[in-house]
């Protein structure tokens, strides 16, 4: 049965606490003591009834209904007040906590005991650093605790970004958020998703925990932990993660980037990747930039790079890849050494030029290729379509090739220049005091065995090779040779000073180049 109040409890909130005191239900209307005390204190309420076939035990409040509890304030349209202390609120429901939060609904649901509120209808919480909507939200008033699970919509006034997930929860104090499931933060530069992330309003700083991709202009982040300042744009992963920008990368166990300056640095399994230049650079340490496109590879570092149907396979101690005019620049420093199947080498420093095309080859330099040995102050190799093609050995060049386990042509001269083939090396042009020993072959019943040694000096000379093999050598000027039976051949002329067979500094696979040489190129 219904029991209206009197009128003047509609128009005087003193008589309406007057008359609730008088009817026995004082805990349903305190004073500013009994509020302090812990219970909920009504401030205002236009038209109170008590209906107990539609709110057992409750009086029923109607129009610019307002309470009290603790710090907190509640308005509405409608509500039931239990003695228990227990609250339901209806129409326009505003809670008020401290200076700064504030917080809309349809509805609400609210128990005094634990202070906790459940909001329904069209939530919306915000305070100065931001605002949250959501169909629904559980608010801890006394922890300071808001989660929501039927999906959210955050939206960062400092930051410009705008946060969805399926279920968040927001710790006010700290204003964080921790999101979970389908987590999106938009922004009108960037985009992050991811499985678990935390941010924070007053910082901008969000943290990932899982798989994450990070999305700005010509930028994408792959990562699995680590955070990102938004304000700033510095992040810094402490798990495996990638940085990829048009086709370059760094990758690294732990990475740090600043968008601003286009620095990434990285460390453990560090990989720098190249698909225009067909390259990709490994090490312990990494920094690349992607403004400048210039990286720097320290501790156990290595090359690959891609050339036609084959791999060149490169270590030094140092790696730097620079931007060249129409591709990429690669410099190896201290103790170079590469692998590639028809092809091996070593020296102290190693620059190779994409826009032309040329391995260049400084610090006592060698080569192999074949059963080819060669030497020089400088070597360069040019390539064509990935393939060598071309050879410049300058300076005290000398070409020393094993005829068996101990003998060896030799070509010594100031310069030379040599064609590759499919097979190897396959001709060398010698000039500048240019000298050779060359065993002379000749086959009986099958069986190949040498004659004799060829002898010679001469301005200039042309050496043909065969399956890596001195075939023919040719004097273009007027030679001051010999030819000596191979039983009658001093000593001396056996072996040109600087022949040095070095076979044991050859790498022999990709494994091979990181082996330190006794004996190899000083730094």
């Amino acid at each position: 049965m219904v029991h209206p109040l009197p009128l003047t409890v509609r128009m005087h909130r003193s008589i309406l606490f007057l008359f609730l005191l008088a009817c026995g239900v004082a805990g349903f209307g305190q004073s500013g003591t009994a509020s302090e005390s812990g219970r909920i204190e009504l401030l205002n309420a236009d038209r109170g009834e008590y209906d107990d076939k539609i709110a057992p035990g409750a009086q029923r409040l109607k129009g610019n209904v307002r309470f009290r509890h603790k710090d907190a304030l509640m308005r509405c349209d409608s509500a039931y007040l239990y003695q228990d202390q227990r609250l339901r609120a209806f129409g326009h429901v505003v809670i008020d906590q401290g200076d700064t939060l504030h917080v809309e609904a349809e509805r609400a649901n609210y128990n005094g005991n634990d202070r906790v509120a459940r909001l329904e209808g069209q939530v919306l919480m915000r305070n100065s650093d931001m605002e949250l909507s959501t169909p629904a939200l559980d608010y801890d008033m006394r922890n300071r605790r808001a989660v929501y699970t039927a999906g959210g919509r955050i939206v960062s006034r400092s930051g410009g970004n705008v946060l969805t997930s399926d279920v968040g929860t927001y710790l006010t104090d700290a204003r964080r958020f921790i999101f979970s499931r389908n987590v999106l933060l938009a922004h009108p530069e960037r985009t992050i998703t991811s499985d678990t992330m935390h941010y924070t309003t007053s910082t901008g700083v969000a943290e990932f925990f899982g798989p994450t991709e990070i999305v700005q202009k010509s930028t994408t982040i792959h990562t699995l932990r680590g955070q990102y300042d938004t304000r700033n744009e510095r992040a810094r992963f402490t798990k495996r993660s990638t940085i990829d920008n048009e086709g370059r990368t760094l990758s690294g166990d732990s990475l740090h980037y600043d968008r601003k300056t286009g620095d990434g640095q990285a460390w453990g399994q560090v990989v720098v990747s190249d698909t225009a230049s067909d390259m990709i650079v490994r090490g312990d340490e990494g920094r690349y930039n992607e403004i400048t496109e210039r990286a720097v590879i320290t501790g156990h570092a290595e090359l690959e790079l891609w050339m036609d149907k084959d791999t060149l396979f490169l270590h030094g101690d140092t790696l730097f890849t620079t931007p060249d005019s129409t591709g990429k620049r690669v410099q190896a420093h201290r103790h170079v050494r590469f692998f590639r199947n028809d092809m091996q080498g070593a020296c102290d420093t190693l620059i190779y030029s994409e826009a032309d095309s040329l391995i260049s080859l400084f610090n006592d330099p060698i080569l192999w290729s074949g059963t080819d040995q060669i030497t020089g102050e400088h070597i360069r190799i040019a390539l064509r379509n990935g393939k060598a093609d071309k050879l410049y050995v300058e300076h005290d060049a000398f070409l020393v090739s094993q005829v068996d386990s101990i003998h060896f042509d030799q070509v010594t001269g100031t310069d030379m220049t040599g064609t590759f083939g499919d097979d190897g090396l396959r001709s060398l042009f010698v000039e500048g005091n240019a000298r050779t020993v060359y065993f002379a072959e000749e086959t009986k019943e099958g069986v190949e065995s040498i004659m004799g040694v060829n002898r010679a000096d001469c301005s200039r000379i042309r050496v043909e090779l065969k399956d890596g093999k001195v075939n023919t050598v040719t004097f273009l000027d007027r030679p001051d040779a010999i030819l000596y039976p191979l039983e009658k051949v001093p000593l001396e002329e056996l072996r040109m000073q600087g022949s040095e067979w070095r076979n044991e500094e050859r790498p022999a696979d990709r494994a091979d180049i990181f082996r330190s040489v006794v004996g190899a190129a000083a730094p």
